[in-house]
C-alpha cells in the first residue's frame, strides 16, 4: 500500500510582537487545515513574535525600541515557554485532529534564564516531539539567538521529519545529515524578506533552493516562507514543496497571504534513490580527510 502524507503551508503574516493575536491566528490557522484532513501543518519562522529588529544591519527598530538592549528584552517577553498555552493549545488540536505541526518560534530555554532559541517545533497528539534550534544564525539574529547543536529527526505515522529555518538552506551539510537520519521530509520554515521598494531579483529563487536539496538528498523539501510587511521590508512568501526529483509539486508564486495543500507520495523517495544511488554512491571516506583539512 502507497504511503502518502497531506501537508498544509500556511504562508501568513504575523505582527512583530505581538504573541497572542499571533498565536490566535495559528491556533485558528491549524484547526481549519486539520479540520481538512492535514496530516502535517507547517507554519513560518518566528510566527509568535515577527521577525527580530532591527531586520538588517544597520536598520531601525520599527517596534519604536531605544536599543538593543530594550528590544532584547521585549522579545524575551513575547518569546514562548515550552510548556505554554501556546504550544499546550497547537498540540491539543493535533490530539484533537490526529495530525502534526511544525511551528517557528522564539522559544526560551526550558533550563537557563534569559536564553532564547529561533526554534523549529515539531508538534504532535502528545507535545513537543522535536525541537530544531537553528544552527545557522542570520545577521542581527546573533544578537539575541542561542545557535542549536542538534538535527534531530523524528517518525510521525507517514514519514520521518527533519527540520531546518531560514539560513540554513545555505549548508548543504544540514539537509544531507537529516537525510543520513532517516528523514524523508525536510521542512524548512523562513522569515525571508527583500527591501519593500526593491523588486525581487530572481522570483524562482525559492524554487531554486528546494530543487537542489531535494534533488541532492532524494527527498521532499517543504519549503514554507511569510509575507507582510515589516518597516521597510517586505517578506517574500513563495511557499513551495519540491519532489524527491527536484520538481514542483505545488508553489504558491506570490507575497499574500495564502495555503498551499500538497499531497506527499512518499514512495517516490525510495524510487528516485534506487534509480540514481544518490545516497549508495556517497564517498565519506574522501569528504573526511578534505573537511578535516578546510577546518
Amino acid at each position: 500500500m502507497s504511503r502518502k502524507l497531506e501537508v498544509s503551508l500556511a504562508q501568513l503574516d504575523f505582527a512583530p510582537l505581538a504573541p497572542i493575536g499571533n498565536g490566535e491566528q495559528l491556533i485558528e490557522t491549524a484547526t481549519s487545515e486539520a479540520k481538512n484532513g492535514a496530516g502535517l501543518i507547517v507554519f513560518p519562522e518566528l510566527c509568535n513574535t515577527g521577525y527580530v529588529e532591527p531586520l538588517a544591519p544597520g536598520e531601525g527598530f520599527p517596534s519604536g525600541a531605544a536599543s538593543h538592549t530594550e528590544y532584547a528584552k521585549q522579545l524575551y517577553n513575547a518569546a514562548a515557554n515550552h510548556d505554554g498555552a501556546l504550544i499546550k493549545t497547537l498540540s491539543a488540536v493535533c490530539a484533537h485532529y490526529d495530525c502534526h505541526i511544525v511551528v517557528g518560534l522564539a522559544l526560551r530555554s526550558a533550563t537557563q534564564s534569559g536564553k532564547l532559541y529561533n526554534a523549529s517545533l515539531l508538534l504532535g497528539p502528545g507535545g513537543i516531539q522535536a525541537c530544531y534550534a537553528k544552527t545557522h544564525l542570520w545577521h542581527n539574529e546573533k544578537l539575541y539567538f542561542t545557535p542549536g547543536r542538534s538535527m534531530p529527526v523524528c517518525d510521525i505515522p507517514a514519514a520521518r521529519i527533519g527540520m531546518q529555518v531560514c539560513y540554513d538552506i545555505r549548508f548543504p551539510e544540514v539537509t544531507r545529515c537529516l537525510a543520513l537520519g532517516g528523514a524523508e521530509v525536510v521542512t524548512n520554515i523562513w522569515a525571508s524578506f527583500r527591501h519593500a521598494n526593491v523588486p525581487l531579483e530572481d522570483p524562482d529563487t525559492f524554487r531554486h533552493r528546494a530543487y537542489t536539496r531535494a534533488q541532492e538528498n532524494g527527498l521532499f523539501f517543504v519549503s514554507c516562507n511569510r509575507v507582510g510587511r515589516h518597516g521597510g521590508m517586505q517578506f517574500m512568501g513563495r511557499s513551495l514543496v519540491a519532489r524527491p526529483d527536484g520538481s514542483t509539486l505545488a508553489a504558491l508564486d506570490h507575497e499574500q497571504t495564502g495555503i498551499l495543500r500538497a499531497s506527499l507520495a512518499l514512495d517516490e523517495i525510495a524510487e528516485y534513490r534506487m534509480a540514481t544511488g544518490i545516497l549508495n554512491d556517497r564517498r565519506p571516506e574522501l569528504y573526511s580527510a578534505i573537511a578535516d583539512v578546510a577546518k
